[in-house]
């Protein structure tokens, strides 16, 4: 797109099929408060007036857009005006440099392969807007970065510059200053930019709490613009993340950084970690209103919920979190895990569904397959879960993890080491196939309650009070529960 400082409103041309009209005008509507900000002018075939000539409207439509959208479905890789008239000429100009490209993916198609396959896609890593746990929630994501698009070509140019522009503009008879002049700001703007973008890079990843990930890209942003109190404000973060700092330190930063919501969200953290509460959940939420799409703020804010016994305020709050940075696992664990306590499972299973390759997850569907009766899918999910704790590179990855559960209804036993989430998933393997009639076990939970005998007493716990809820919600397997907990839990250590 022409890298002059544009002048809102950007006009923003859609392309579409007329067999997505339904989610056309869905769209629209969540364009509507840009269109109302006076930040974009919207052009597409129902802008025409009656008795205008139709293509050629078309064609000046495309031709002064700042912006082309196209709305990708099966029909519209379909449709031949789509593709050979509009999407070829998007493309000419897009190779130009005249003017943005930018597919949105409405409904799951076939269009990896596509011409346009090589530019960015919306919704985030391409998910259609329909595949979102909500369409609202795969448009929100698309207006998010198309308002981050709109707002950068029309973006004030940083003070310095234009105190230089102006000095070429009042002494044009110096030539050569001018020309030096010239190529400064040529040079601080490439700077500029540059740090911009790993400004925005290391901000998304800041968003979903990966603090060390996001390191690189910072320190990147806070060189090339050491004047951005953006820049300044999450490098603070992620200094005082990796320095481990304490309540007085994090303290002073919050009171340096009154408007910084990533320090404003480690303090909210301190607070969490000594019981204050209250105390944390509002420096969540101001954290949450400084930046909008502070995942981590969200998540952080349901934990308090769920602390606090309020799983409808949580369950809002984890939803938004997941959907603001999908794919992060522990988002969409702690989703599934509030679905599964409120007996909600076939959200909770399409939570855990989402999680890949991760051992808890395959472990708490197991879980939900048993209290349906399906023992045969509990026990591959359990194979699963068994398998992966095998793996070297899941293993790195739950050295960082622990893993808590009920033993009661106001008590909770965490699993931390390795050997003992091992132990765990041994144990839960042997009690599904138990319960479908397998009564060799006797060697396997022997092996699992030795392997792990400092932690026999909590494991013992865990699995009584996943059996007591079992039997109780599946009267099938009642007696099969109540054989297995006289026969391998009844005697528990005592302290």
């Amino acid at each position: 797109m022409d890298t002059r400082r544009l002048v809102p409103p950007l006009r923003v041309f859609l392309s579409y099929s007329h067999h997505d009209a339904d989610l056309f005008d869905e769209f629209l509507r969540h364009l509507g408060q840009l269109r109302r900000e006076g930040r974009i002018e919207l052009c597409h075939d129902r802008c025409i007036d009656l008795g205008t000539e139709w293509v050629g409207a078309i064609n000046e439509q495309i031709n002064s857009a700042n912006i082309i959208i196209l709305l990708v479905s099966s029909d519209f890789l379909a449709s031949d005006y789509c593709n050979d008239v509009e999407m070829a000429r998007a493309l000419e100009r897009s190779q130009k440099g005249e003017a943005r490209l930018v597919p949105v993916i409405l409904r799951p198609c076939d269009w990896k392969t596509s011409r346009f396959a090589d530019f960015q896609s919306l919704p985030k890593d391409g998910i259609p807007a329909v595949d979102w746990p909500t369409r609202d929630h795969g448009f929100i994501d698309v207006v998010t970065e198309l308002r981050r698009l709109i707002e950068e070509p029309c973006r004030t140019a940083p003070l310095f510059v234009q105190g230089m522009q102006t000095a070429i503009r009042h002494h044009p008879w110096r030539w050569v200053s001018g020309a030096l002049f010239v190529g400064v700001i040529v040079v601080l703007s490439i700077l500029w930019s540059t740090g911009q973008s790993y400004l925005k890079k290391g901000t998304d990843l800041l968003n979903s709490g990966q603090y060390a990930e996001a390191t690189p890209a910072l320190q990147w942003a806070r060189s090339l613009n050491p004047f951005s109190p953006t820049a300044a404000c999450t490098w603070k973060a992620v200094e005082l993340d990796a320095n481990h700092a304490d309540d007085r330190q994090v303290d002073e930063a919050a009171l340096a950084s009154p408007n910084c919501a990533y320090v404003k969200l480690l303090n909210g953290d301190r607070k969490y970690l000594r019981g204050d509460l209250p105390g944390a959940l509002a420096d969540y939420q101001e954290a949450a209103r400084r930046e909008p799409n502070l995942a981590e703020a969200h998540f952080n804010m349901a934990r308090v919920h769920d602390r606090q016994d309020n799983p409808d305020s949580a369950l809002p709050e984890y939803q938004l979190a997941a959907s603001l940075s999908p794919g992060t696992p522990r988002y969409h664990l702690n989703l599934a895990d509030l679905y599964f306590r409120s007996g909600d499972y076939g959200k909770a299973i399409q939570e855990y569904g989402l999680m890949g390759e991760f051992p808890l997850a395959a472990l708490e569907l197991g879980k939900i397959y048993r209290l349906q009766g399906y023992l045969e899918k509990a026990r591959g999910r359990e194979v699963d879960a068994v398998r992966l704790l095998k793996d070297p590179a899941v293993q790195s990855a739950e050295q960082q993890n622990g893993w808590a559960f009920e033993v009661s209804a106001l008590q909770q036993v965490r699993l931390g080491p390795l050997v003992e989430k091992q132990c765990y998933a041994d144990l839960e393997l042997a009690t599904t196939r138990f319960l479908e009639g397998d009564e060799s076990q006797v060697p396997a939970v022997s092996t699992a309650f030795e392997k792990c005998s400092s932690r026999t007493d909590e494991l013992k716990g865990i699995l009584s009070w996943e059996l007591h809820r079992l039997g109780s919600e599946n009267q099938r397997l009642a007696e099969r529960c109540d054989a297995f907990a006289q026969r391998f839990l009844a005697a528990r250590n005592t302290h």
